[in-house]
């Protein structure tokens, strides 16, 4: 399955919420807090478990008005990033997500 295919999905492990746009997660466990900028958050919110990467970066690039490619690649980098702090992991991968 190539990258883009992947669904992504929060970890169980995080408490999160967005608050006048920014997304602000907390890692207990790493005692990490990670605040996002808006399209960050928008990526979180999307990261459902119901959307692929694809979907994910469709959306983007209509809501923020840029082309399909960066938001692919943009979209891509983040959650593979989120996933390796342990923030974020894909269906069927890592831990018990949700």
């Amino acid at each position: 399955m190539r990258v883009e295919e992947k669904t992504p999905i929060k970890s169980r492990d995080t408490a999160h919420q967005i608050i006048d746009g920014e997304a602000v997660i907390i890692t207990p466990g790493q005692m990490m807090v990670h605040v996002l900028n808006a399209v960050g958050s928008r990526i979180w919110d999307l990261a459902d478990g119901k959307r692929n990467i694809e979907d994910i970066a469709t959306m983007l690039a209509e809501e923020f008005d840029v082309s399909y490619e960066t938001a692919l690649k943009d979209t891509t980098e983040f959650t593979t990033d989120l996933a390796e702090k342990e923030v974020m992991s894909f269906e069927g991968e890592g831990k018990d997500w949700k």
